[in-house]
């Protein structure tokens, strides 16, 4: 059993990002503000947008066959160039889950002799737990940091109060969302301003988007700075411990580096 005392760890080490957004915004020319040499693993498409950049390297993924073209892509990076990388981006999530449920339309096409085929349910359930083991086992590489990339998607909210209301989300099966989130230290959702034009991440949960920061205190950022400040300052509420005379003293807060 090994056990890492807290103090050793450090929050803007090791981390892991997942940026969604609408196609065209900009989240795979964000890939560019990462600090050190990054790999990205191409699904979608769209690196085009990274060229003439000395610091990044890309790799295509067999998206015709996604399941063995994952597993072995990812096996060899594992094994073979962890070392040479400070970052690793899978560019996207959503495109990936297209692609795996394509190629099972067409072995349903190939099987039925049908102009069009369709993925049965055993290949959503079977997807349904293979992208977070993925997620899992690249979460798992030690000394990179991991950015994952998605397509935005709405989905509807019923409260217990009756109020409805639709939240921007990543493009990705409904009973994945929660699932892939939670693997994740942070998400933002890419935005374009309509005043000034500018880009943006938000950070902050709300009802109109589906966000999270648990390592600093930003509610937005600035692509440009969405890395390079990761895991900044952070005010940590400290419990309330008694006094000497057995009396609970006033909570507190202390700044964590």
């Amino acid at each position: 059993m090994e056990i890492q005392h807290a103090t050793d760890i450090k929050r803007g080490e090791d981390f892991s990002v997942l940026i969604y957004a609408q196609p065209g915004v900009g989240k795979t020319s964000t890939l560019r503000y990462l600090p050190g040499r990054t790999l990205v693993i191409d699904v979608d498409r769209t690196t085009n947008v990274l060229a003439g950049l000395p610091n990044i390297d890309v790799v295509k993924l067999d998206t015709k066959h996604p399941l063995e073209g994952a597993r072995t892509l990812l096996g060899e990076i594992h094994s073979t160039q962890l070392g040479n990388y400070d970052n690793i981006a899978f560019d996207n999530l959503s495109e990936f889950e297209q692609a795996w449920l394509g190629e099972k339309a067409n072995e349903a096409k190939t099987k039925s002799g049908a102009d069009m085929g369709i993925p049965q349910m055993n290949d959503y359930n079977q997807f349904g737990f293979y992208l977070p083991d993925m997620i899992r086992f690249i979460n798992s590489w030690p000394g990179v940091n991991k950015v994952y990339t998605a397509w935005e998607a709405t989905r509807q909210i019923d409260t217990p109060t009756g109020q409805t209301y639709n939240q921007f989300v990543p493009q990705m099966r409904e009973k994945l969302v929660t699932n892939v989130m939670g693997l994740m230290n942070v998400v933002g959702r890419m935005v374009i301003s309509d005043k000034t034009g500018a880009r943006g991440f938000i950070l902050k949960p709300s009802n109109a988007a589906f966000a999270k920061n648990q390592l600093d205190d930003r509610q937005f950022a600035l692509p440009e700075t969405l890395f390079t400040e990761i895991g900044g300052d952070m005010n940590v509420s400290t419990p309330s411990v008694p006094d000497k005379a057995g009396q609970p003293s006033k909570t507190g807060t202390s700044k964590r580096q």
